[in-house]
């Protein structure tokens, strides 16, 4: 009997799962909504989750006890608590969670231990080292934290422009572009009834897709307000892996290289973070690297998640070099 292994990877945005075998042949690729259980409520993900695993079964012609393991690697369950509940509601619903490991979001691009900066809808920043330490930075949420993220870009434009209207923090930019686009985007005629997206009918991966206008506005329109706002992004960005930089075990930066794992669409606007970036990387403290190469994933995080869930099962599939599956975003020389 062949044995399978399912990978689920999900955000705010969308959830994928996978079907592989021990040689990370996928057999079966899905997606589906978010999977976030603080926003979307936990017996409601553990419905979606299981809805996803019954599909994948299904299209990939599996029966369930072929499966050896899954595991699942979801925005907001960081936390032990979050994962305990995660089991529980999935137990309801009569899942054998014998099989299933649950764990954060950033597991999935390193399931073999490393750092991990994510800047989506939400962001966080994480490091894994080989001796089970870790040390994170961020993901507290858009009501605590996100800082750089799509949605904290979103809120801080909508913001430039109210404060600069109510004459509280006049902006030193030309905001008549950004005002047009938010008007048009969230399509109000006053900036007051954006009061209805924020308060009534609020919806965090709505907001947060703006930043792609906002990424046009900067990069085609040359809009140094939008400019401002990445920036902006890519020092707190830099900032995040600033601080957990001395929980980096050598082990990660051998020659003075550490191999950074960037995930999420704002990293598609890397040259408008870039400046801002190193900035925050560099300022205050001295680093322990020399050098950082910044790599994206080419492969589904949701294949990580599956690696990750075999090992926690105590099945390390060697045959799979998930090393490999990066290309190289840029590489930064540091003058500590």
């Amino acid at each position: 009997m062949n044995r399978f292994f399912i990978g689920i990877e999900g955000g705010a945005t969308k959830t994928e799962g996978v079907l592989i075998d021990e040689n990370g042949k996928v057999y079966v690729t899905l997606q589906t909504g978010p999977s976030n259980p603080w926003v979307s409520g936990f017996d409601n993900v553990a419905k979606l989750l299981k809805q996803l695993i019954d599909d994948i079964l299904a299209k990939g012609e599996t029966d369930w006890n072929q499966i050896v393991s899954v595991g699942m690697v979801l925005s907001g369950a960081g936390q032990p608590e979050s994962q305990t509940n995660v089991r529980q509601q999935l137990r309801l619903l009569n899942v054998d969670t014998e099989k299933v490991s649950v764990g954060e979001d950033l597991i999935g691009p390193v399931p073999n231990g490393g750092v991990v900066i994510i800047s989506g809808t939400g962001s966080n920043c994480v490091v894994y080292n080989e001796n089970g330490t870790k040390k994170r930075a961020g993901g507290w949420g858009h009501m605590l934290g996100d800082e750089g993220s799509a949605y904290w870009i979103a809120h801080r434009a909508i913001k430039l422009v109210f404060d600069h209207d109510d004459n509280i923090n006049v902006s030193p930019y030309d905001l008549t572009k950004l005002k047009d686009e938010i008007k048009a985007y969230f399509q109000v005629e006053e900036m007051s009834q954006l009061l209805n997206h924020f308060y009534k009918n609020f919806h965090k991966d709505f907001v947060a897709r703006f930043t792609q206008v906002l990424a046009d506005l900067a990069s085609n329109a040359n809009d140094e307000a939008c400019k401002a706002l990445f920036e902006d992004a890519g020092h707190v960005l830099g900032a995040h892996l600033r601080a957990i930089s001395p929980s980096i075990d050598k082990k990660l930066y051998e020659q003075g290289k550490l191999r950074v794992v960037v995930v999420g669409s704002v990293f598609r606007s890397w040259k408008l973070l870039k400046p801002g970036f190193i900035n925050g990387l560099t300022e205050k403290n001295t680093l322990p690297f020399n050098r950082v190469e910044l790599v994206q994933l080419t492969a589904s995080a949701a294949i990580g998640a599956a690696i990750w869930g075999a090992r926690r099962q105590g099945h390390l599939l060697t045959n799979i070099n998930f090393s490999k599956c990066f290309s190289i975003l840029d590489t930064i020389e540091l003058s500590n």
